[in-house]
């Protein structure tokens, strides 16, 4: 602005403020105005000016004096409104300033208007380029981050804030996912920065990146696009795009022919020199054997793969593999893989596989039947083969035909054309035949060299294919009901067409049709009766008699014995109504009833009515005198009625009932007579006053709270019974904790009052006889019950009613239940308490009893009550009907809300309900808990009750000690013994014989035991191992007795008769027997295995399980063989034997013991009569062992009742004949054939080296490859594992193709074993009550005999066993040895080759597989064994590896997080609990659980426990015998071979003193300095043999006593054991005396042992699993002489510089004499 300007607008300021100032006539009322005006406002009012006039009148005109030079303002003259004219743009000026003017008249005033223009974004930016291109060179990352463009900037227009830009960059690598980008841009000056080297090449980079920065002001942006265009380098090479090319070409390809073309890509740029340019070599190349040329050539440019020889051979090379290079211009190089497949020409011509058949073939078999295929070898696979049967080439040939076999294999069925029929005499001659094929279809029967012939000789077998034919089918006869019994009825013969006529034929009379056991039928076929026939019970009879001839399975004829029966007057009249009458007391003689008879007999043959009936003139005084009977010859329509009479009034106090004796006939010929009672009720009337009366309650409690315990009712003495309403109670003085009901009388009492006996006194008041307050004392004696006593009850049931149990005997003594009590502690002997549980009434028609009694710490207590249970009846006067057993079904009226103490008894389920019981008589009550049955135990299908996780007297057996802790319970167990309970699987019988354990009594001399009945189940499988030396023996009997009641039916009895085993089962319906004809005996010294198994109305019993020897002497599998090993297996009718019960027959309801190996009482005359059983079959001398009922293990040891029989069996014990087994070692086998087999997890020649697991991770897998093969019959996997994932695959043996398999896999979290054989239904068998994924090591074995499996985990009993026997269908599993065994899963190839592994079991581990019990191995640490080698594994490793799973895991203190393998718990560690407090943490006396048997002392550390042994045991708890204590039985031809060796070993020490006696005299001189020699050695190193003394010093010293200590000691680690203490002197010692009590010389311990200082062994507190610490077991000794056994010769010699002297060289002698 030029200075001219300036100055006028400061004078005209100048002007306006003085104006202002000043009282000018014209004021505006502002003297500046001030308004904004966003730019680009079109014409807009901005604001209105007002001035004021100080003359009146004056009108005001306005206007711009300045500032709108450019026209933008209009002020209106009149309104002073300024609007503005044209938009304003705040790029060009941001304020105008204009003066405005008002005037009126002369008189004028100025005010000032600054009109502000605010900005507005109205320019958006701009980039001067819409392309930015530059170029890098891929991959340099050479000073990163560095500009790569510059001047990427945008301008934009507008001024202010809206002109100034920020740059963004988007577009190839920028990545949204959070990776570092490859750009970046700066914000500011739009600079692009390159951040990451970058990749011109796919499958990931791109030639040319395509970016794109954008400029924003805040609102409005810009796009510019940047190319950054890469520079290529050779950094890729050539690849194929698949890895695996597939070619097919003939095999009479000609040279030169092309049999594919490869294609390899380069990503690099062709543009850019010769990165790109591809060329083709082979690397490897197939080599014609023959003549050392390639097989194939390739073109360097093309690639195309042509043969380089002529004419390939299929047969010899079915596929070639070739590896082909690409490699490009700078020298990178691609393999890929050609494989090339040769397609067969048929060149070669067929044979078969066998030059003559010989087959045996069922006469069963329908023509749709394949009788065998007969195989066809061809090494050509475009085969069309053809099959004809040669017309005329031998009998029979028209008779048959083949045809194409359908499958991988080639070969043609044989068919027969019609049925074949071994009855007929031309067929069973058998045919010869001749088979041909053809590899050229039906038109290459002329090509003779394509044609090949074999021989077919086929002998028809014969099949049971016949039923037995009768030769009458029915009999009718009519017989009197009186027909003896004995008599012939009829006879029925029966043939048999089968075998030649030659099948032998039994009779049996059908059970349904015969359900009294009327009728007999002898090997003859004659029926005899030998039951009474009873008209009145059936006048009919129609029995079955079956005919059954010997085959398998048998078949059956039936004929029909039609019988009618007569009547005979046989039966008297009977009281028909009314039985029973009432009569009020002190009422007149009076009519008391008219009394009607009936006959069951034939009335229209005179043998019934007219009855007479007369009072028996028998009958006692008082009868007669109060009772008279009259005969009404026409009541009840002329049949005679007896009419009753009271002579007298009757008193019912004297008498409350009559028993009226009557004498009855009948109108018959002649006539017959009975004896029949009429009891007459006296009805009570309140006549007689009360007497003041004692009463004795005595109660069992268990301490439970809940409601009160009834004490019965107040007894009063008073003659009337019918008076209760009558009478009212009431204390005399009350008793805190009792409770009184004043109406009725009854006591009750609190649930928590404690043990004691309280004395209560009552007052007794009788409205109607006026008596008040007549005393009555009642006594209650109240005992709580241990949980001791509640588990050890024993149930009784007495022929007697409750009342008569309790209440005292007439003459005051004591009653039933008292002599009972003093009777059974009597028997049972000291060291328990024999004491009344609950006594309850047994529902039924007779009255009975039943009480339970605890006997706590007594020892078969049941056992020992059956064993005297005649005595027993004789000593109470009442009927002892059953001991130890309860229905299981029993009626009851109670149904408890809650039971609890749950126990097995006698097969039934028993347990306490929330309820008392409660027997009153009178003067004595007695009360206990309710004991309630809640069905059948140890049945497959019933439920386990849940009981508490507590410490029982039955938790461990055998004097296992039973550990409470915080995971359950479990037991330490003697040696012996085995499983979770420590039971003794095994018993000795010495046959007739022996010492009685235990008990006395009537039993028969011989050997026998009692075990736990069997449960009455509809489904049972028994299975026993038996070693006999007997040919006839009782096994097993359950059943009656002779003091058994009539009626009782049921039993099992199996016993040996000439070695061969034979089953007599009655199941209610009748007696079936089942016997096994085989060629072997049983009574052969070995251990053979019987099954007996009943369900679904069969009866099945099975030797051996069909394996034809002894079944636990299996043939080795063969290491040779290239196919597995097929057995020869038994006929299944010596092995197998099957029968169908009677109609209805299901359960066994024995209700008894079952007895082993004898029978204590004879058999019931009924039982043995006509089933060919001798009274008192002979008792069994031998073994038995594994005595298994429903998969549970029968304990065999000490709470056995026994007599001549032992726990154990001697004749198979291994150290009783020379074999050591070690402590992780078992003794298996007979007695022929001991050897020692290792536990689960240790391996060895000792079974002391433990084995190395591994673990499985994802997709991981084994597979093995075999070096024997598997037998085909029997097969067995054995293995440990730990895991806590709920499925996968351990192990799987297949066949070729895996057509059959036999598995092993956890189904959520159960193990099973699956076995398919020959496409047949896929058999599972699972532990479905267990669950096993817990994280716990676990010991399984799965075996198969054929098409049967079992599956046993750990102890294998109970839940941890299951069995499926099915001994039909494939028998045969051919295991491919090379390929067919996979551990950890099957892999398999998904579409791209990835490989995927089916049920895969990972993140859990493996150990100690045995593959038919032999050691297969588990990589990596172990890659191979004698029995195979890992061919493949994948993702496993060494060890049982687990993560920590206590990382980032806190706990609340004072609990700490402990590690329990891939899971954690909170707890206070090992060997510590909490204390009371909850506070702290404290260590746990585990000495309070007695942990230490044999004697042992505990002692308690922190943590643990130390077991101090006794002599003769060692071993974590001492529960192992020392090898020192067993006193071995030696052999006669080991002590000859002992004496042998001892006179040679005398003759060499003889010819070596005489070899040393030209010697004497120098060594005689020497002596001198022999002994300063000696003195040296105690402080020098002298050499070993420098001392030779005298031949007269060759004497042992005596050795001196160390420490006053003898020098002979026992070794405290080896019980018994003397070790010599010899005063070695070493360098070290100087010559000072060692410290016997802390300093001793210990020989370096030999391999595979170590040594331990001390007898306690420290003891982890950890479950089964955890791992013993070193030193714990029998093969950790400390070995002298390194290695030499104890007491050697070698280990004698050691060290010449001890105190005992030797001869030089004899040292040279002992070794040479050991070797």
């Amino acid at each position: 602005m030029d200075p001219a300007r300036i100055l006028q607008i400061i004078t005209n300021s100048t002007w306006m403020v003085t104006k202002l100032v000043g009282s000018d006539p014209v004021e505006f009322e502002q003297p500046e105005y001030e308004v904004t005006v966003p730019e680009n406002t079109r014409a807009d009012h901005l604001l209105r000016l007002s001035a004021r006039v100080r003359a009146q009148g004056e009108t005001l005109q306005y206007r711009i004096n300045e500032g709108n030079e450019e026209g933008l303002f209009h002020l209106d003259p009149s309104s002073g409104s300024l609007s503005l004219l044209r938009p304003l743009d705040y790029e060009i000026q941001q304020q105008y300033e204009l003066v405005v003017e008002a005037l009126a008249g002369e008189a004028r005033g100025e005010a000032r208007v600054v009109v502000n223009v605010d900005d507005q974004n109205d320019h958006a930016p701009v980039f001067l380029r819409a392309l930015h291109e530059t170029q890098i060179t891929e991959e340099d990352n050479r000073h990163l981050p560095k500009v790569i463009l510059k001047q990427v900037t945008a301008v934009d227009r507008d001024a202010g804030r809206f002109g100034r830009l920020a740059y963004t960059i988007s577009g190839d690598g920028m990545f949204t996912n959070g990776s570092r980008p490859c750009f970046s841009v700066d914000a500011a000056s739009g600079t692009v920065l390159l951040l990451r080297p970058l990749d011109r090449d796919p499958p990931h980079g791109r030639p040319q990146w395509r970016l794109r920065v954008t400029a924003t002001d805040g609102e409005l942006e810009a796009h510019t696009d940047i190319r950054v265009n890469l520079k290529d380098a050779n950094d890729n090479a050539p690849f194929f795009p698949s890895r695996t090319t597939t070619a097919t070409v003939s095999e009479d390809t000609p040279l030169g022919s092309s049999v594919t073309r490869v294609v390899a890509t380069d990503h690099d740029d062709p543009q850019e020199g010769d990165n790109a340019k591809v060329t083709f070599s082979l690397e490897k190349n197939a080599i014609d054997e023959s003549s050392g040329r390639p097989i194939f050539a390739i073109d360097s440019e093309l690639g195309v793969i042509t043969t380089a020889l002529c004419c390939l051979d299929r047969e010899k090379t079915q596929r070639y593999v070739i590896q082909v290079v690409a490699t490009d211009g700078g020298g990178l190089k691609g393999t890929g893989t050609v494989v090339v497949d040769v397609d067969d020409v048929n060149d070669v011509p067929p044979r078969f596989s066998r030059p003559e058949w010989t087959l045996d073939v069922s006469e069963s078999l329908d023509p749709d039947n394949v009788l065998a295929t007969l195989t066809v070898v061809d090494q050509d696979v475009t085969n069309d083969f053809a099959y004809r049967v040669v017309p005329g080439s031998g009998r029979g040939w028209q008779m048959f035909h083949v045809e194409g076999a359908p499958g991988a294999l080639p070969g043609g069925n044989l068919r027969s054309v019609e049925l074949l029929d071994y009855e007929d005499a031309d067929h069973r001659e058998g045919f010869h035949f001749r088979v041909q094929v053809t590899d050229l279809g039906e038109e290459g029967w002329g090509r003779k060299e394509h044609v090949a012939e074999t021989k077919v000789r086929l002998s028809l077998v014969d099949e049971n294919d016949n039923d037995p034919v009768f030769s009458e089918d029915a009999i009718y006869l009519t017989l009197p009901e009186d027909t003896p019994r004995g008599s012939l009825l009829a006879s029925f013969i029966a043939l048999d067409p089968d075998n030649g006529g030659e099948s032998r034929v039994r009779y049996q009379v059908a059970p349904d049709s015969d359900p009294g056991h009327q009728f007999a039928v002898d090997e003859t076929g004659t029926v005899r009766l030998v039951g009474n026939l009873d008209r009145e019970t059936a006048d009919t009879h129609n029995a079955l008699v079956w005919a059954v001839d010997d085959g398998s399975p048998p078949r059956t004829a039936t004929a029909t014995l039609a019988i009618n029966v007569t009547d005979v007057n046989d039966n008297p009249p009977f009281l028909s109504e009314p039985r029973e009458v009432q009569v009020m007391e002190n009422s007149q003689a009076q009519l008391v009833a008219r009394v009607k008879l009936g006959d069951p007999d034939d009335w229209r043959q005179g043998h019934g009515p007219p009855f007479t009936i007369s009072l028996d003139p028998r009958a006692p005084p008082h009868v007669t005198d109060s009772i008279r009977v009259t005969l009404d010859r026409r009541g009840d329509d002329g049949r005679g009625v007896g009419v009753v009479w009271t002579r007298a009034a009757l008193d019912r106090e004297e008498r409350p009932a009559l028993l009226v004796p009557l004498v009855v006939g009948d109108a018959g010929w002649p006539s017959l007579t009975a004896t029949v009672t009429l009891t007459l009720h006296v009805a009570d009337v309140n006549d007689n006053p009360m007497a003041p009366a004692a009463k004795t309650v005595t109660v069992h409690t268990m301490q439970r709270q809940g409601a009160a315990v009834p004490l019965g009712r107040v007894y009063v003495q008073d003659p009337d019974d019918w008076d209760a309403a009558s009478k009212t109670y009431a204390w005399r003085a009350p008793q805190a904790g009792f409770f009184l009901d004043t109406s009725s009388g009854h006591l009750s009492m609190a649930p928590s009052t404690p043990d004691g006996r309280y004395h209560l006194s009552f007052v007794v008041s009788d409205s109607s006889q006026g008596q008040d307050d007549v005393e009555a004392n009642v006594t209650v004696q109240v005992k709580s019950l241990q949980p001791s006593e509640i588990t050890h009850t024993t149930p009784l049931t007495l022929a007697a009613d409750t009342d008569a149990v309790v209440r005292p005997d007439a003459k005051g003594g004591p009653s039933v239940l008292s002599r009972l009590v003093g009777a059974a502690r009597t028997w049972a002997g000291g060291g328990g308490v024999v004491q009344v549980l609950s006594v309850q009434p047994v529902e039924g028609r007779n009255p009975a009893t039943r009480i339970w009694l605890s006997a706590a710490g007594i020892a078969n207590f049941d056992y020992i009550l059956l064993y005297h249970k005649n005595e027993l009846s004789s000593t109470l006067g009442v009927n002892v009907q059953d001991v130890g057993v309860v229905p299981c079904h029993e009626p009851s009226a109670i149904t408890p809300v809650t039971v609890a103490e749950e126990r097995c008894v006698g097969g039934c389920w028993v347990g306490l309900a929330d309820d008392f019981s409660v027997v009153d008589a009178n003067s004595s009550a007695v009360v206990g808990p309710l004991v309630v049955v809640q069905g059948p135990c140890g049945c497959t299908s019933s439920t386990t009750p849940i009981r508490a996780s507590m410490c029982t007297p039955d938790t461990c057996l055998n004097g296992g000690r039973c550990l409470s802790t915080s995971s359950g319970t479990r037991c330490i167990c003697p040696h012996g013994t085995l499983g979770s309970q420590c039971k003794v699987l095994s018993r000795h019988f010495q046959g007739t014989g022996g010492r009685h354990d235990g008990s006395t009594g009537p039993a028969q001399d011989g050997a026998w035991a009692w075990v736990p009945p069997i449960p009455p189940c509809a489904e049972v499988h028994l299975s026993l191992e038996v070693l006999s030396t007997v040919r006839a023996a009782a096994l097993l009997y359950s059943g009656p007795d002779q003091d058994t009641e009539p009626g009782s039916r049921d039993l099992l009895l199996l016993e040996l008769r000439e070695g061969q085993p034979v089953l007599l089962l009655d199941l209610g319906g009748g007696p079936i027997t089942l016997t096994l004809n085989s060629s072997s005996s049983l009574a052969d010294n070995t251990w053979h295995r019987i099954d007996l198994i009943w369900k679904h109305e069969m009866v099945e019993m099975i030797v051996d399980l069909c394996v034809g020897d002894s079944w636990d002497e299996l043939p080795m599998p063969s290491l040779t063989q290239n196919h597995t090993l097929t057995p020869l297996l038994p006929d299944g009718h010596t092995c197998h034997g099957t029968t169908r019960l009677p109609h209805n027959a299901r359960v066994l309801n024995t209700r008894g013991v079952l007895q082993v190996g004898g029978l204590v009482h004879p058999l019931p005359p009924l039982m043995a009569e006509g089933n060919s059983v001798l009274p008192h079959p002979p008792h069994f001398q031998g073994c038995i062992r594994n005595l298994r009922v429903n998969g549970k293990l029968v304990d065999l040891g000490d709470r056995v009742l026994s007599k001549a029989s032992s726990p154990g069996c001697p004749a198979t014990e291994c150290r009783a004949n020379l074999l050591q087994c070690g402590v992780h070692g078992r003794c298996q086998g007979s007695p022929s054939s001991l050897q020692c087999e290792c536990h689960p997890g240790w391996s060895g020649p000792g079974c002391d080296l433990p084995t190395i697991p591994a673990t499985f991770f994802p997709n991981s897998y084994v597979k093995v490859a075999l070096s024997f093969s598997p037998l085909a019959y029997t097969t067995s996997i054995s293995l440990r594992f730990r895991t806590l994932k709920s499925r996968g695959e351990l192990v799987v043996l297949s066949s070729q193709h895996g057509r059959d398999s036999w598995s092993v896999q956890l189904v959520g979290g159960h193990l099973c074993a699956v076995l398919h054989l020959q496409s047949k239904t896929t058999t599972t068998l699972c532990l479905s009550r267990v669950s096993l994924a817990d994280g716990h090591w676990h010991s399984l074995t799965a075996t198969r005999y054929g098409s049967s499996t079992f599956l046993e985990v750990d102890d294998g009993d109970g839940d941890l066993y299951n069995a499926s026997l099915v001994l039909k269908g494939e028998h045969l599993l051919d295991v491919d040895k090379q390929e067919g065994i996979r551990v950890g899963g099957s892999p398999y190839y998904q579409e791209k080759g990835v490989l995927k592994i089916h049920n895969d079991y990972f993140d859990g581990c493996i150990d100690d597989l045995r593959i038919s019990g032999l050691s297969a191995p588990l990589p990596p640490a172990v890659n191979s064994t004698p029995w195979g080698q890992a061919s493949v594994f994948k993702g496993v490793e060494q060890g049982c590896i687990a993560p920590s799973a206590c990382t980032n895991v806190s706990c609340r203190p004072p609990l700490s997080c402990i590690d329990t393998w891939r899971s954690y718990q909170c707890g206070c560690g090992e060997g510590r609990v909490l204390s009371r407090s909850r506070v702290t943490c404290e260590d746990e006396d585990e000495c309070a659980w007695q942990p230490c048997l044999s004697g042992g002392s505990c002692f308690n550390t922190q943590p643990g426990y130390v077991c101090s042994c006794p002599a003769g045991f060692s071993g974590q708890h001492c529960q192992l015998p020392e090898v020192g204590q067993t006193s071995l039985k030696l052999p006669m031809g080991v002590l000859v071979t002992i004496v042998v060796w001892c006179i040679f070993l005398i003759l060499l020490v003889c010819a070596f003193l005489l070899h040393q006696h030209h010697r004497r005299a120098a060594l005689r001189r020497g002596m001198a300095d022999a002994k300063d020699n000696a003195m040296d050695c105690k402080g020098h190193v002298a050499p070993p043999c420098s001392h030779t003394p005298n031949l007269l010093e060759m004497q042992l010293l005596k050795p001196p006593r160390a420490n006053g200590q003898p020098a002979w000691t026992r070794n405290p680690n080896i019980a018994d054991v003397d070790v010599l203490q010899v005063d070695a002197v070493t360098p070290e010692s100087s010559g000072e005396e060692l410290d016997g009590d802390r300093r001793q010389v210990s020989p370096p311990p030999s391999r595979g042992s170590s040594y331990q200082g001390m007898s306690s062994r420290r003891t982890s507190k950890g479950g089964p699993g955890s791992t013993p610490p070193a030193g714990d077991d029998l093969r950790n000794y400390a070995y002298e002489g390194d290695g030499s056994s104890p007491g050697s010769l070698s280990s004698c010699l050691e060290n010449c510089s001890g105190s005992a002297k030797f001869l030089g060289g004899f040292r040279e002698v002992a070794h040479m004499v050991e070797s």
